[in-house]
């Protein structure tokens, strides 16, 4: 049997890990460790190439960590935590960073973790496995390097099963097809499972409020519709991908005309890595939906490819990526629940009230729908992701009654 390309820490071997004690809950080891990685992040030159690298920084900050740690504290009062055990991440190929929060959230829980990178390698990747090994080198990191493992290897179930035999939980990031892979290898019965497979993210915006904007609110508008849609290339699962304008023709029509334009003059100031690749998979992806639904070729930056759907509908088996937007009109946040399904994760939003937002929610009990954000925030992470509070997930609760 083949055996993994052992990545980080140097030296480390998987035998070695499932026999390594887990680290106690939220205990100094791995909370001072992720105030280091933040710092490490946040003053890397390096790393401030790379918005997603910057974010992640800011997220591991001490300050952002104790408010999520206290409110799950709080809220678990009755119960002792400890950790779930051994941990195999298998890691998306879409998304670079990703596994690194999945990974923070199981060591700040003790747990030891395997993490399986994708065989795609990134500058992303890459700078964040350099700042990890740097921090390895140091003593006063060797509680963490002695309970993670981040390994490469290609499509090989008989790894995959072998490393699924030792795990505790198994926590699977990526498309359906990997997701089905890797579930084809048994783990033992007492080990937990999460699987976050492939989604369909969408913007809902107010078109009287778009149209109401000044240049400045319309530019800060257009920066964060593009931060969500092009960090990763439109390909998280985050990422909208149909755009529905809510209001009347007239409304509707003056905010496109308003917006699109920014978005035109915003896009080419992000780092988006757009080719002629991601041009030719646009243009197959629309025609390809020309032929199953009435749709209108909207004129513009080939970069913001934006294809108009007389119907209102998910075509998720028919987007690509890369900056191509399907785009309608809805009148009522109802028109939105034939529309709605497990596939549907965030749904971004400008121009309307949480009161609005919430009250609706609980009177249409729509089925799917994980994350309401605003317009900007689709790709911020957060402990409850697709509905699941990892938190929770990576913990196990002893409840004692006396």
């Amino acid at each position: 049997m083949n055996e993994p390309l052992v990545l980080l820490p140097a030296g480390g071997d998987i035998d070695t890990l499932r026999h390594t004690p887990d680290l106690r809950p939220f205990d100094a080891p791995q909370i001072e460790f992720a105030a280091a990685l933040s710092r490490a992040l946040t003053t890397s030159p390096t790393a401030r190439q790379h918005p997603e690298l910057m974010a992640l920084g800011f997220w591991l900050r001490p300050a952002h960590l104790k408010k999520l740690i206290d409110e799950l504290l709080s809220a678990s009062a009755d119960a002792v935590q400890m950790p779930r055990g051994l941990c195999l991440h298998i890691a998306p190929g879409n998304v670079d960073t990703i596994f690194v929060y999945s990974w923070m959230l199981s060591l700040l829980c003790g747990n030891r973790s395997i993490v399986r990178l994708s065989s795609r390698e990134s500058a992303q990747t890459h700078a964040l496995l350099a700042t990890l090994s740097d921090l390895f080198a140091e003593p006063a990191w060797a509680p963490v390097a002695q309970r993670v493992l981040f390994l490469r290897y290609g499509h090989d179930e008989a790894i995959t099963r072998r490393l699924s035999a030792d795990c505790d939980m198994r926590i699977i990031w990526g498309g359906d097809t990997a997701v089905n892979a890797v579930r084809a290898s048994p783990l033992p019965p007492h080990a937990t499972e999460l699987c976050f497979p492939d989604k369909f993210s969408m913007s809902v915006l107010r078109a009287s409020a778009v149209r109401e904007l000044d240049g400045t609110a319309l530019a800060q508008l257009a920066k964060a519709l593009c931060n969500d849609a092009y960090t990763f290339g439109q390909m998280a699962c985050s990422s909208p991908r149909l755009v529905l304008w809510l209001g009347n023709e007239a409304d509707t029509q003056a905010a496109r005309t308003m917006l699109w334009p920014a978005v035109e003059a915003r896009v080419p100031q992000m780092a988006h890595g757009l080719g002629a690749a991601e041009a030719m998979n646009k243009a197959i992806s629309a025609d390809l939906l020309a032929l199953d639904a009435d749709v209108h070729f909207e004129p513009g930056d080939p970069l913001v490819q934006r294809i108009w759907l007389d119907v209102p509908a998910v075509h998720a088996g028919l987007h690509c990526g890369g900056g191509l937007f399907h785009e309608s009109r809805i009148t009522q946040l109802d028109d939105l629940l034939p529309l709605l399904s497990r596939r549907v994760q965030t749904v971004s939003e400008f121009g309307f009230s949480r009161q609005e937002l919430e009250q609706w929610a609980r009177q249409a009990g729509p089925r799917g729908i994980d994350r309401v954000v605003p317009v900007g925030q689709a790709l911020d992470f957060a402990p409850v992701w697709d509905g699941v509070n990892l938190w929770r997930a990576f913990l196990r609760e002893i409840h004692i009654r006396c």
